[in-house]
């Protein structure tokens, strides 16, 4: 049987297609890449280019060229590359193998070929299918070498790793900047060759402490006559003001004149200048941008000098009722106060030993910088040793830009304590002598070691007696007085104090303090959370304050002194529930954000208890505790009279067991003293019944007094004064219970209530008004004529359009233009 020659023809594809196509893709690549490598360059340069951010620099037609250049460059040199190549074939594939892999005699090829002869010989067959298996055998060690594209042959210095290490550079410079770049190289910008109409844009900013808005001018097309006969007839531009402006378009540099100043635009690019200047101050009448010869703005305009602030007394300095020194200012400026205060030096006569540095005093600016500016301080200098001394004062203004406006001096002498209590009088007289003579300070030792050693004349406080010890011997061990004088002199000064008034000293040094820390937080603006904690302080310093009055009136009290009543009506009395209505009403309009009408009232309420009298306690709750007090003095002098009468009685009941026996009495006294009994028990009921109508109770102790006043009368009549003796010592016992328990009831009364202040004038010269000049309302109360203090529904609406302004301030989402004027509403002025 026949067989063919391929049917004996052994496998011819040894070599997996894998194999093949890599050693096929390895020879396009080495045949492709010299010819990409051109365009593969130009490329590369660009790329550098873009990067680098160099093309936008160029002039417009210079980057439209280089980028038509690098297009074409790049074309010509791809196609250039590209012209002729052929892809290598299966056949050359199988030669790079045999090549790379160190076969001789292309066995690849010689697995193709087929028996020539003796196919039909067994021998020549089998010898046929060796040679294959030998062939098969040496194809099965392949290797294929990396590509070698041979550019280190025509790149003989390297320039392709000189372009990859800019590139790398490049990368770096750009970053994040790198499609920005891009975009601009791809846009020469050639509408900037087209000639635009230039346009002006010009912003005056005023200096901040002015408070004045930027004025923005703009004219477009050199169009100058008609913006000017737009514009205002004449702009008013403050002294040292910026002028910030640009113009886009034309050619040449424009130039700004200010008066005769002239001042040249810089360049920014090729359609845009800038200019800063400053408006300094000048007889400069107009402002004028020129770009060429061609005008492209005109304004007539007028620098603003600022002027220095003016200030003066609104009245004369003046101590109050509790000698403070009260200093009413007014004071202005055309642009805003920054800060006011009070200047005070001792006068030319003044003793030489004293420290002659001024004292300075800082007044309450109300609000921010305002253009005005009327108010009063309070200054508690009692405590300085010029008290007493005439003195100098002096107002000065500072606006924002440290101008400074001087009052007139005013001479006054400076208010000064007057203590009654002799042993605080006495360490008043002895804190003079050592601050006018310190070379005395042995002497003044002496004196307080003496006071010392009284302890019955202070009311054996412990601690006034350490305080006098202990200022007495650090005078008495002294070498040098002077460092000592400061200290004792303070150390003395709060003793006699302590004597003089106990805690109510304290309580009124801070009462002023809060009063003044809440007047700077309004001021200032404070937050709504300071403002509320300053209010609180304010309420508690309050309370310690009117506590430590009532608690003054009842040692003296207890003391047999009694307040003198004030005339002054029931109406025109201020008591704690008011005092507190006008704090929490305060408390409302400062969170409504009513800042100015919280100040005004802080300043009434000041005014008020500056002037609420504490010497001897001489305002009075209304007429009925008046009445009370009157009701309280005549009862003492009963239970005095009464007390008398017993010690007569008992005198007449002796005498009379020496003469006649117990029980008798020889003498005419017992129907004297039944007389006496009687008109003491017939005023004691005219006082239970008055006590009845005010009060609506009588007191137990007083009824069974009564009783015993009666049953001594009946003893009397009868010429018993022996039996007389029991029920008058009753009776005194149950009107001394009766009178303590009643100063009891009217002294926790007045502490729940505090102390009522006269809203009235203590001065002769203002009667018909108050404290601060204003006409006296008829209806009583705290006048409150010019402080414009808003409904109650004004301030619920002035709450929820705060609220809601802060709602929406929160919505984060909301364009920044929108927040940033929610937030300029909320910002407080």
């Amino acid at each position: 049987m026949h067989r063919s020659a391929d049917a004996d023809r052994p496998d011819v594809n040894p070599v997996p297609r894998l194999r093949l196509s890599a050693a096929r893709a390895t020879l396009f690549w080495e045949a492709l890449w010299p010819r990409l490598w051109p365009a593969v360059a130009v490329l590369g340069v660009f790329a550098a280019l873009v990067l680098f951010d160099v093309l936008p620099a160029l002039p417009p037609w210079v980057h439209l060229a280089l980028l038509a250049a690098f297009g074409l460059g790049f074309l010509l040199a791809l196609w250039f590359g590209l012209k002729g190549f052929t892809p290598p074939g299966p056949e050359a594939a199988e030669r790079r193998l045999e090549r790379d892999s160190g076969l001789q005699h292309r066995p690849l090829s010689a697995l193709r070929d087929l028996q020539a002869s003796g196919t039909s010989d067994p021998g020549s067959r089998a010898l046929w299918h060796i040679h294959h298996e030998r062939l098969r055998r040496a194809a099965h060690r392949w290797r294929l070498r990396l590509p070698a594209p041979g550019l280190a042959a025509r790149d003989r210095v390297g320039a392709r790793g000189l372009l990859a290490l800019v590139i790398a550079l490049g990368v770096v410079a750009a970053w994040d900047d790198w499609g920005g770049r891009l975009g601009r190289a791809f846009d020469p910008k050639l509408q900037a060759v087209a000639a635009a109409p230039p346009v002006l844009d010009l912003v005056v900013t005023p200096p901040n402490y002015t408070g004045i808005a930027p004025i923005f001018l703009r004219s477009a097309g050199g169009d100058a006559a008609r913006e000017e006969a737009r514009a205002p007839a004449e702009i008013a531009v403050p002294v040292d003001s910026t002028i910030l402006a640009r113009v886009s378009g034309g050619g040449d540099a424009p130039v700004l004149n200010l008066g005769a100043e002239q001042i040249a635009f810089s360049k920014v690019d090729d359609l845009n200048f800038e200019l800063t200047a400053t408006a300094a101050a000048s007889s400069a009448d107009r402002l004028t941008v020129v770009q060429g010869r061609t005008t492209l703005g005109d304004w007539p305009i007028r620098i603003v000098p600022d002027r220095a602030p003016s200030v003066a007394f609104a009245e004369p300095p003046e101590p109050t009722e509790r000698r403070a020194l009260r200093i009413q200012y007014a004071a202005d400026d055309d642009y805003g106060i920054e800060s006011l205060s009070a200047t005070v030096a001792l006068a030319d006569d003044a003793p030489a030993a004293l420290d002659h540095s001024p004292i300075e005093l800082a007044l309450s600016v109300p609000g921010r910088r305002p253009k005005e500016a009327k108010g009063a301080g309070y200054f508690d200098l009692t405590p300085h040793p010029w008290a007493g001394l005439p003195v100098v004062i002096h107002l000065t203004a500072t606006d924002a830009a440290g101008q400074r406006g001087l009052s007139e001096p005013v001479e006054i002498v400076l208010p000064e304590r007057e203590f009654t209590h002799p042993v605080a009088r006495a360490i008043i007289e002895q804190r003079k002598t050592l601050i006018l003579d310190p070379s005395r300070h042995r002497e003044v030792a002496e004196v307080l070691e003496d006071l010392s050693l009284r302890p019955d004349r202070y009311y054996d406080d412990p601690v006034t007696f350490l305080a006098l010890r202990t200022a007495g011997r650090r005078l008495a061990f002294a070498r040098d007085p002077v460092p000592e004088v400061e200290p004792v002199q303070k150390l003395l000064w709060d003793t006699a104090l302590r004597i003089e008034d106990g805690d109510l000293s304290l309580a009124e040094r801070a009462l002023r303090d809060a009063q003044q820390e809440l007047a700077e937080a309004l001021d200032r603006d404070a937050s709504d959370e300071e403002i509320a904690r300053l209010m609180d302080q304010l309420r508690e310093a309050l309370d310690r304050y009117l506590e430590a009055l009532a608690q003054q009136m009842m040692e003296r009290m207890a003391q047999g002194e009694m307040p003198q009543p004030v005339p002054v009506p029931p109406e025109n009395m201020l008591s704690r529930e008011q005092l507190q209505k006008m704090l929490d009403q305060m408390q409302q309009l400062s969170e409504s954000g009513a800042r100015e009408q919280a100040r005004q009232m802080l300043s009434q309420l000041q005014e008020m208890l500056e002037n609420l009298q504490t010497g001897m306690m001489a305002q009075q709750q209304h007429q009925q505790q008046q009445e009370m007090m009157q009701l309280l003095e005549q009862l003492q002098g009963l239970t005095q009279a009464q007390r008398q009468l017993l010690d007569q009685t008992f005198q007449d009941a002796q005498q009379g067991q020496q003469n006649s026996g117990p029980g008798d009495s020889p003498s005419n006294f017992p129907g004297e003293g039944a007389q006496v009994q009687e008109g003491l028990r017939r005023a004691l009921g005219d006082l239970m019944r008055r006590m009845g109508e005010m009060t609506g109770d009588i007191p137990t102790p007083f009824g069974r007094a009564e009783q015993s006043m009666r049953r001594s009368e009946q003893a009397l009549r009868e010429g018993q004064s022996g039996n007389a003796v029991p029920p008058q010592t009753d009776a005194l016992d149950q009107l001394q219970q009766g009178l303590q328990g009643l100063v009891d009831q009217v002294m926790e009364q007045m502490a729940q209530q505090g102390p009522g202040m006269p809203n009235q004038p203590t001065r002769q010269t203002d009667r018909g008004r108050d404290p601060l000049g204003r006409p006296m309302p008829n209806t009583g109360g705290a006048d409150a004529n010019d402080v414009q203090i808003p409904e109650q529904a004004d301030i619920q609406r002035a709450r929820q359009i705060l609220d809601e302004l802060r709602r929406r301030l929160g919505e984060r989402d909301r364009p920044a233009l929108e927040l940033d004027y929610f937030e300029r509403l909320l910002r407080q002025f």
